[in-house]
């Protein structure tokens, strides 16, 4: 998990440079939802406090609006 959180972190800053950012973008986004289940999982095997879920999974979610509304500018861009 801590490597698909390194992943992450890594191409977001890739696609702030990238000149086509959408499709990473979407890629990055996929990776974020497997991520959200990961997390989950380790609720429902309780490896983790369910206080623990509750503030990575808000720290998820924030950096989920943020990524759609990236994606949605660059959808605007792209048409």
């Amino acid at each position: 998990m801590i490597n698909g959180l390194y992943s992450l972190l890594e191409e977001l800053i890739q696609a702030r440079y990238a000149r086509e950012k959408l499709s990473q973008l979407q890629r990055v986004n996929s990776k974020l939802d497997i991520l959200r289940h990961q997390t989950r999982l380790l609720l429902d095997f309780e490896l983790i406090q369910p206080k623990r879920y509750e503030f990575a999974s808000e720290l998820i979610n924030a950096v989920g609006i943020d990524l759609g509304g990236w994606i949605k500018q660059q959808k605007r861009v792209a048409s």
